[in-house]
């Protein structure tokens, strides 16, 4: 499989993955298997579609990594969030049927797990007519991915309750695909404030997430409500809303009266949910509308993100999740190297997220197409270190570039483990 910009795309190429309508997110194109012709091609040119999937036998082993059903799935969220959002903007419409939400994340959660553990996050669903609901949607997808990746670690954090109940990501999903319901009942000048300049200290834009915690409240399990409510809640303290009175968690008071919750005070699924939430704000800003020309490179986010992770304003374990799926350079995909070789990314590794394995190329790709003989063989930019990403997707991004501060920094499967667990392995 390998991803292409329209602009090379040839007739007789078979598409991988299904092309979405690019405002539209819910609507297919063109289905897998499709072979392209001339007629297509000019069409998606004309709804601005930037990129396409096609299969390539050489790079078969893309596979395992990119699954067309999930897509779909995907889009279908954001389909089901976007008709969601149309009814609430009706001051006067009160009742949804809130379990068609998490039907939709249980039969995410279904395809997943056929899947296999190496899903990861490769839809990136463009246009322009709902951003809120292609970003609601983005959201619980990747809040999902990391939560199952996360497994030991919410059990951890949830001591008090049952085992399966606590492996149960569910009602993560729901309080994803709802987090910012409550943008919806904000005054639209605050919103739009807020989409061209980011600045998330207005107290009037900060009332979404207890506008959208009165909407849902008593209609999704608790945990999804609370999810909702706490979503801006920062692991340093630094978050909001800022509670009038005494916290208590387990019936033992946490926060006073002139705080918001941090650490630990915070349920695991808002931290996840934060996470996901920041992911994808940087990554598409809100003044973008989800065009793929205001898009930012995954690993400039994941660089910014790793900052506040080390510095403890994100849950630094719950970051390890979003590492784990979330690829700097996504595998099937074209970038240059610093040596001034372009070359295909053919697989990833989140120990070294910004040194993936590579196929170098002998030539351009965008002089003529790909060919089988073009490939040369497989270069691991863990092992070569002083090579490394300069360009991709149109950026330079050799500043970019992030490697751990010491080996296990990364290593989801140490830091993953029970407390006690880690504890003794330490001494």
């Amino acid at each position: 499989m390998l991803r292409l910009t329209l602009s090379t795309a040839r007739v007789g190429m078979v598409l991988a993955m299904p092309v979405f309508h690019p405002s539209l997110p819910g609507h297919v194109l063109l289905r897998p298997g499709f072979a392209m012709d001339a007629q297509a091609i000019k069409r998606l040119g004309e709804l601005h579609v930037g990129q396409i999937w096609i299969r390539y036998p050489a790079l078969a082993d893309v596979l395992r990594f990119i699954k067309p059903e999930i897509a779909v799935e995907h889009a279908q969220i954001c389909s089901l969030v976007g008709r969601t959002m149309e009814k609430l903007l009706d001051p006067k419409f009160t009742e949804l049927d809130f379990k068609v939400f998490a039907e939709a994340v249980r039969s995410l959660l279904t395809k997943l797990a056929e899947a296999n553990t190496s899903t990861l996050l490769i839809t990136d669903l463009t246009g322009a007519e709902s951003p809120l609901s292609m970003h609601s949607g983005s959201v619980c997808f990747l809040s999902l991915l990391m939560g199952l990746k996360l497994q030991d670690y919410i059990v951890e954090q949830r001591p008090k309750v049952n085992f399966k109940v606590s492996k149960n990501v569910e009602n993560l999903g729901v309080a994803a695909m709802l987090h910012d319901v409550g943008l919806l009942r904000i005054d639209p000048t605050v919103l739009e404030r807020w989409k061209q300049t980011g600045d998330e200290s207005d107290p009037l834009y900060r009332r979404h997430v207890e506008i959208g915690y009165k909407l849902i409240r008593g209609k999704v399990e608790p945990t999804a409500a609370a999810t909702v409510l706490h979503h801006h809640q920062m692991y340093d303290g630094s978050g909001w809303p800022i509670f009038r009175g005494q916290q208590t968690r387990n019936g033992v008071e946490v926060a006073d009266a002139t705080t918001g919750q941090s650490g630990e005070q915070i349920h695991i699924f808002a931290r996840i949910l934060a996470i996901a939430d920041m992911y994808d704000t940087l990554r598409n800003p809100p003044d973008g509308a989800y065009l793929e020309t205001s898009r930012i490179p995954a690993v400039r986010v994941l660089r910014t993100m790793l900052t506040l992770a080390r510095s403890k304003k994100i849950d630094p374990i719950a970051f390890k999740g979003l590492l784990s799926v979330v690829p700097a350079y996504l595998p099937g995909t074209i970038a240059k190297l610093s040596d001034g070789q372009w070359a295909i990314v053919v697989d990833f590794d989140p120990l070294h997220p910004c040194r993936p394995t590579v196929r170098p190329l002998r030539k351009d790709p965008a002089a003529s197409a790909i060919e089988d003989e073009d490939l040369l063989p497989a270069l691991s930019l863990a092992e070569h270190k002083a090579i490394r990403i300069s360009m991709y997707e149109g950026h330079d991004v050799l500043s970019d570039n992030f490697d751990s501060l010491e080996p296990t920094e990364f290593d989801l499967r140490i830091l993953a483990l029970p407390r006690q667990k880690r504890s003794a392995k330490a001494a």
